[in-house]
């Protein structure tokens, strides 16, 4: 098998202990924000518990890929990451931008299209694949700008988890680049700054739904 990170260097379980316990901090990510949220509300707030669950799921594929080696389950690495991605811009365009399914399908067709076109012109497989998680930072500076224009507390929150995703680019793209020099590589700074990101995400996400909450009360009062 050829290696994907510098700390993996043959086959078989427990070969990456430092990227397989690393990989809890999706755990303790999901934890933090599933606290915030009302268990009694729980229909209202679905979405929000949705998202919270598939950090926790990242976290889980995470760590039986970096434990096992496996490589089907590299492919499920991907699927629960790309799960919560889906989700969370889901809920980001119902939440913030007010849209109905009709416009949600309409958005995402256009995301899907830009994305797409994005990727044509990139080298995805880069540098370990860390090429093709750069359309992802692209979706953030788009939320970015959709958030501004509503919750510019939201906007913040966006702005600081690109920053952190994309310092996570560059260690993710390091791992295997300075393997001679660090043994056990960079892979493992990937998943404590790639946790940072999907947390920060996720609280922006509650306090927006709060603020929202708070705004729809005073009117109503």
């Amino acid at each position: 098998m050829t290696p994907y990170y510098c700390e993996r260097t043959a086959p078989g379980w427990f070969a990456e202990p430092l990227n397989t316990a690393s990989g809890l901090a999706y755990f303790v990510a999901a934890w933090q924000s599933w606290k915030q949220l009302e268990r009694a509300r729980w229909r209202e707030q679905w979405d929000l518990h949705l998202l919270a669950a598939l950090m926790a799921a990242v976290g889980l594929a995470a760590v039986l890929w970096h434990a096992s080696g496996i490589a089907w389950l590299h492919w499920l690495d991907r699927a629960a990451l790309g799960a919560f991605v889906i989700a969370y811009w889901s809920v980001f365009l119902v939440r913030t931008q007010r849209l109905g399914p009709g416009g949600v399908s309409i958005a995402w067709l256009l995301t899907a299209i830009g994305l797409a076109a994005l990727a044509t012109g990139l080298p995805l497989e880069v540098f370990g694949g860390t090429g093709g998680y750069v359309p992802l930072l692209a979706l953030l500076l788009v939320g970015i700008g959709l958030a501004a224009r509503v919750d510019r507390r939201l906007a913040r929150d966006l702005l600081l988890a690109s920053a952190i995703f994309l310092l996570a680019l560059v260690v993710r793209a390091l791992d295997l680049m300075l393997c001679d020099w660090a043994v056990v590589g960079t892979h493992w700074l990937w998943h404590l700054l790639t946790a940072g990101v999907l947390f920060v995400l996720v609280d922006g996400m509650i306090r927006h739904v709060r603020l929202r909450e708070m705004q729809a009360a005073q009117a109503a009062g």
